[in-house]
């Protein structure tokens, strides 16, 4: 639909949103992330590779992901729910349940109507696309109503009788959530639609599909479903993964390439305000059947899936220690580096830390004094020297150090700062001054049996060496 909006000329063709460009080959291993109706009565399917859809719809036209467009549309399109309604679900970028049992008579058909109408036209009235809503009493009915809705459309099945026929005839794989292995063993068992297991004893359910499934699709094929809106997501883990483009040739390239994925993992821990004790390693492995380059260019091929995971002692985000226990993770594995087709690293069992003061940023602010004795006296001092998080006096600095070092463990985030200003310091010319600095950093940190905080301190060390190097020409 957003494609849509800016090339009106397209509406009523085939049209699919992929990287890739018809005219590059008919054998395109490039994935159609969504197409329009009209591509789909030829067969073409979200997830499908471009040149399979190219053999069932040869006048297919292709368009670029526009993400810019999908946030803003996106964004505008939660507005005007939740100002409808505070009780939303978000599902995706562009689908939600929402609750409006306290705006909408439930009995009401023509009012239910009315007010989906209404909502369809002020979204549409906003960022130009159709909306389709499917309404009903649970998430079970809204959700199968949806799919009666579309294209551009509505379906309200609502009222006890109108439940009951509605759902003997649809089809049990379409009931969300059911996965092709369950809908494939009660196809076995002659069950198709929903209405064939209304006659099955319930006692029946759990022998054929399990105890949790089976009470699941009892109830689904029955029209009941008694899950609540969730309109506040708990978030149980964050992760970074990557399962393209990944070719690494040695131990040291796959090194760096996990330091980077730690340091993407905290920023993303530090935009949530959490820490965590589980460690989680994901790994594709190439497996020994499949060739060193599958036919999708730069895919992962048939891999060989391999988890791992490790429990701290400590909570923690630090890309330091994540990065530490994910290489061991690796080293007990004993993978071939030029192997590894996909990664992931996950950081489960969060705690929140709010009103936790450990960043630069915050610390600067109450920063311990430096003691007198280790106070900078000298009158090249006196000076002002780079600012360093709005303080560009050297005993104010030095005591943002000394109170950073006193904290469990660094952040890289931090340790990017403090690169950084030592970088501006060499940039700076005063040579003696950036020692000065380094002393006393290294000074707190001497009594750190830590390997973190001293990987901290090599690190700044080298910063600031190749600083010298590069700017006095080797000198």
């Amino acid at each position: 639909s957003i494609s849509l909006k800016s090339r009106p000329q397209l509406k009523g063709q085939p049209v699919c949103v992929t990287h890739a460009k018809k005219n590059e080959k008919s054998d395109s291993y490039a994935e159609i992330s969504s197409c329009s109706y009209e591509a789909r009565k030829f067969g073409v399917r979200n997830g499908m590779f471009l040149g399979k859809a190219l053999k069932l719809c040869p006048n297919i036209v292709t368009v670029p992901y526009e993400f810019d467009e999908y946030h803003t549309a996106s964004n505008e399109l939660y507005r005007i729910m939740v100002q409808k309604t505070p009780y939303v679900e978000v599902v995706s970028c562009d689908e939600a349940f929402i609750d409006v049992a306290e705006v909408v008579d439930a009995n009401n058909d023509i009012e239910i109507n009315a007010y989906v109408k209404e909502l369809r036209s002020e979204i549409f009235e906003a960022i130009g696309c159709t909306v389709s809503v499917g309404a009903g009493p649970n998430k079970l009915i809204a959700r199968m109503a949806t799919r009666a809705g579309k294209p551009n459309g509505q379906f309200i099945c609502c009222g006890d009788e109108v439940i009951k026929n509605y759902m003997q005839n649809q089809m049990i794989a379409d009931l969300p959530g059911i996965g092709r292995s369950t809908a494939h063993k009660l196809t076995c068992e002659g069950y198709y639609k929903c209405g064939d297991l209304l006659n099955l004893p319930k006692q029946k359910f759990p022998e054929l599909l399990g105890a949790k499934t089976g009470e699941t699709i009892y109830n689904f094929c029955r029209g009941h479903d008694t899950r609540q809106l969730i309109v506040k997501h708990e978030r149980k883990s964050i992760s970074v993964e990557i399962n393209y483009g990944i070719r690494v040739h040695d131990v040291q390239e796959l090194d760096v390439f996990m330091l980077n994925l730690c340091k993407e993992l905290e920023k993303r821990m530090t935009r949530e305000n959490v820490t965590g004790s589980l460690i989680t390693l994901k790994l594709k492995q190439r497996s020994e059947e499949a060739s060193i380059e599958p036919v999708k260019y730069m895919g992962h091929g048939i891999c060989d899936n391999i988890c791992k995971s490790v429990n701290i002692a400590n909570s923690t985000r630090s890309a330091s220690t994540i990065h530490t226990k994910v290489m061991s993770l690796v080293n007990s594995i004993a993978i071939v580096p030029s192997d590894i087709r996909g990664v992931g690293i996950q950081v489960s069992k969060l705690k929140e830390i709010s009103n936790v003061r450990s960043d630069l940023k915050s610390l600067s602010k109450t920063a311990s004094n430096v003691p007198e004795n280790e106070k900078v006296i000298c009158t090249t001092f006196q000076c002002s020297v780079p600012e360093f998080l709005g303080h560009t006096d050297t005993n104010e600095i030095m005591g943002i150090f000394k109170t950073w070092c006193e904290t469990p463990e660094p952040y890289q985030v931090d340790v990017d700062k403090v690169d950084f200003y030592f970088k501006n310091l060499v940039n700076y010319g005063d040579v003696s001054c950036t020692q000065t600095l380094l002393k006393h950093l290294r000074r707190n940190l001497k009594d750190k049996e830590n390997i973190e905080w001293n990987a901290v301190f090599n690190s700044t060390l080298h910063t600031v060496q190749q600083q010298i190097h590069s700017h006095f020409n080797g000198i």
